[in-house]
């Protein structure tokens, strides 16, 4: 991989890993937030949607692997949601309509979830199982954390929350229902294509909303059957390597943004708080 090591180590970056989600980023925002922020990029504070997705899954994870009673995961999801502080104004809106919606969350995940595990029986569920892989193409270990796994198999959860309505005559503003997939989003194939690659274990998604939740998994989805898996694992290998490949060249963010297109169309910089954004546009000035 040339210079990588060399470079990682005079960067003092000797212990980066790269991630599923990680490696879904435009490379543009993987060099403003990883090689400019570093370890400020931690202070970049997240929605509520974020913080709703990791209680109800925390509550899911807590009834089917740690036998708590479901009234009290829920209890302990709306108070971890009543604690949350909002960025802006649209966020304190959902974070009070998320408190109730929570609850209808993880009955319907744990539901969902059931029909995949009540057929596991007897096989010990793991929450948050952690894995470090090394492809042979890589010198950075690909890491992640598998909502719940058993020896028969992978889960893994997704929220689909119930996104804000346009502000009626009164100032109020309604719900949009969230509608349930018909098929697993492409980036979730993948990463549950890298959780595959890692363990082996054939692997499902569960979606869950307010109403309803849906199953995928490969006795009922093309997109989870192992040439899929395949096919979408080399996505992110693919990713993986050109990164590699340019921090061969260089850790420096001055440098590299010469080598990448700066991509301000993608979705995730709508969630940058606007003096990081300041910062990344000025970084990307020629």
């Amino acid at each position: 991989m040339g210079n990588l090591i060399d470079n990682l180590q005079a960067a003092g970056m000797t212990d980066m890993k790269g991630s599923a989600s990680q490696y879904e980023k435009p490379m543009c925002l993987r060099v403003f937030e990883y090689l400019y922020l570093k370890d400020e990029r931690k202070q970049i504070p997240s929605g509520i949607p974020a913080d709703a997705g990791g209680a109800a899954h925390d509550a899911i994870q807590a009834v089917l692997c740690d036998g708590l009673a479901e009234e009290d995961a829920i209890q302990a999801a709306q108070d971890r949601l009543r604690e949350h502080v909002a960025i802006d104004e649209t966020d304190a809106i959902k974070q009070e309509r998320y408190i109730d919606d929570v609850v209808d969350m993880i009955i319907w995940g744990i539901a969902g979830c059931k029909t995949i595990t009540d057929d596991w029986r007897d096989a010990e569920l793991v929450p948050e199982r952690k894995f470090e892989y090394t492809h042979p193409f890589l010198s950075i270990p690909i890491i992640g954390f598998i909502d719940l796994s058993s020896e028969k198999g992978i889960i893994e959860i997704k929220t689909k929350w119930n996104g804000l309505g346009a502000v009626k005559r009164d100032g109020t503003r309604g719900l949009r229902s969230a509608k349930l997939p018909t098929e697993p989003e492409r980036s979730h194939v993948r990463q549950v294509a890298v959780y595959n690659a890692a363990t082996g274990l054939p692997p499902s998604i569960v979606y869950a909303t307010t109403t309803d939740y849906a199953v995928f998994t490969p006795d009922n989805c093309d997109l989870l059957r192992q040439e899929s898996l395949d096919h979408h694992f080399n996505q992110i290998l693919h990713n993986a390597i050109v990164w590699e490949n340019l921090l061969s060249i260089s850790t420096d963010p001055h440098v590299l943004k010469y080598w990448v297109q700066p991509n301000w169309d993608d979705f995730r910089w709508r969630f940058m708080p606007p003096e990081y954004l300041e910062q990344a546009k000025e970084l990307f000035k020629i």
